[in-house]
């Protein structure tokens, strides 16, 4: 007995090892390392006019599009190998949206709110059809879609816009213009608030690169080649779970290092806190020969869930992107899947058993609560601008179809030769637009599609009415004094008479 308690003692009083900073410290000056990159290149531009072009990972997809060589497919190219070799520390450690992410996770935490993570398969394989509509349909649309459309259906070939041919490679190094096709600060503080706090909120941790990141989309794939993971040695492990509560992404990392004796999850973006967590020291990073990766997440939610959380984030998504054109690609995919998630909590309100939305009871088993029916009101009016939304967006589409088929020059308009079929389809053409145009224009619309004041003035020409036209694009003009192409087109106009 005097014997195990000097053994104890001596355990107690084992020689002290340097205090190391946590894993997450590092990473967090990884992340501000980043974003004080961002900041260095935004002040040389400011400074000097000319800079570095955008690292921005959207415009990866000029390069196979129309084969401009930039900084930004450089960068996707070297995050893509690196993937490749080591797993996705670059989702980890470099990305500023996974950086937004955690600092809204952490926000909650610091609030009290824990959101537990939602796990769908079908919605899992959302990032990886954003990236072949990014980079991949493009090409499909010049080459193969386009073509076939001219031969058979014209008109929605010409609404689709013309399609350049491939121009041949190019490289764009530099740019004296870092904002063209960024959102304004209108788009960009809503797009901030749903791609991190929102996502995080409703979805879980990394909810964003988990259902909405073309990027992650590539890159998941990629990691399925990585033979750098995290390890476990079994006679260390005692499968406390400590590793598992430490992961900032979700990983369930104790079953899986028990199953499989490594984590395979392809959501695994290395911030290694489960390594740092490990109070056996039973987990490293070793490379290994490539595994089969977990590409999905469990299967937790039945079949028709999963069909149902698809076909409205899909729809979703189409309907709100490039909306009023304002909308990106990221952010419309962010909430389609965030409407995807709240229609099925709506629907789970129906049932007889309790809802919970982190920290609100919306329903027990005595029935729906006062937060159950709040929610369910903000649902509704939701769903009901959602489907405002789509009127507007099938109406543009209606008319850019009338549109392309009024094939009219300036010399018949100045003669008033208009062929009185091609007249038809202008006013055709001009009451669709007028559906996707402001209630001030007579129309459903919560906003201004800039190219609709244009081609309703186009179209109003065609149809002689020079007086109307000129004071659309005065309207025009009064709301958005800087709309370069209203204002040629009125000058032109005005020339013209």
């Amino acid at each position: 007995m005097l014997r195990g308690a000097l053994s104890i003692g001596r355990r107690r009083r084992a020689p002290h090892r340097a205090r190391r900073w946590p894993v997450a410290r590092w990473r967090l000056l990884a992340l501000l390392g980043v974003h004080l990159l961002i900041a260095a290149h935004l002040l040389h531009h400011a400074y000097a006019g000319q800079t570095l072009g955008r690292v921005v990972l959207a415009d990866a997809h000029l390069t196979i599009e129309r084969g401009i060589v930039n900084p930004a497919f450089v960068l996707f190219a070297l995050a893509l190998a690196a993937t490749a070799l080591f797993g996705r520390f670059f989702c980890g450690w470099a990305c500023h949206m996974g950086a937004l992410q955690d600092a809204s996770a952490w926000l909650l935490r610091r609030a009290g709110i824990r959101p537990r993570l939602f796990r769908s398969r079908l919605l899992g394989y959302a990032p990886l059809l954003l990236a072949l509509y990014l980079f991949v349909w493009p090409s499909v649309l010049r080459d193969l879609v386009h073509p076939w459309l001219a031969t058979g259906w014209p008109a929605a070939a010409a609404a689709l816009q013309p399609i350049p041919p491939f121009p041949g490679w190019s490289t764009a190094w530099t740019s004296r213009d870092l904002w063209t096709g960024l959102p304004g600060p209108f788009v960009a503080v809503p797009f901030l608030l749903v791609c991190g706090a929102a996502t995080v909120y409703f979805l879980g941790a990394r909810g964003l690169c988990r259902y909405a990141c073309p990027y992650g989309g590539l890159l998941r794939p990629a990691a399925r080649l990585a033979p750098v993971r995290v390890v476990v040695d079994p006679d260390r492990c005692d499968g406390c779970a400590r590793c598992t509560a430490a992961c900032s992404i979700g990983v369930r990392v104790h079953e899986q290092t028990r199953d499989h004796g490594s984590v395979i999850d392809a959501d695994c973006m290395r911030t290694l806190d489960c390594i740092e967590a490990c109070p056996q020291q039973a987990l490293s990073l070793r490379a290994l020969a490539p595994a089969e990766v977990e590409t999905t997440p469990q299967a937790t939610l039945g079949w028709r869930t999963e069909l149902f959380l698809a076909v409205i984030a899909l729809g979703s998504t189409l309907v709100l992107r490039g909306l009023y054109d304002r909308i990106p690609l990221l952010l419309a995919a962010a909430l389609g899947v965030l409407v995807a998630f709240l229609a099925l909590r709506g629907a789970e309100l129906a049932q007889p058993r309790m809802v919970t939305l982190a920290p609100f009871l919306l329903r027990d088993r005595s029935g729906l609560r006062r937060a159950g029916r709040v929610y369910l009101a903000l649902l509704v009016i939701s769903l009901l601008l959602l489907a405002q939304s789509a009127l507007v967006q099938g109406a543009l589409l209606r008319a850019r179809i009338l549109d392309a088929q009024v094939y009219v020059d300036w010399a018949q308009i100045q003669a008033h030769a208009v062929d009185p079929a091609q007249a038809a389809l202008a006013r055709r053409a001009l009451a669709w637009y007028r559906i996707a145009s402001p209630p001030s224009a007579g129309g459903l619309a919560l906003a201004t599609t800039p190219e609709v004041p244009l081609r309703r003035a186009w179209l109003l020409l065609v149809l002689g009415e020079s007086q109307h036209a000129e004071r659309e694009l005065r309207a025009r003009l009064e709301t958005a004094p800087t709309d370069t192409a209203a204002r040629a087109a009125l000058a032109e106009l005005l020339q013209s008479r």
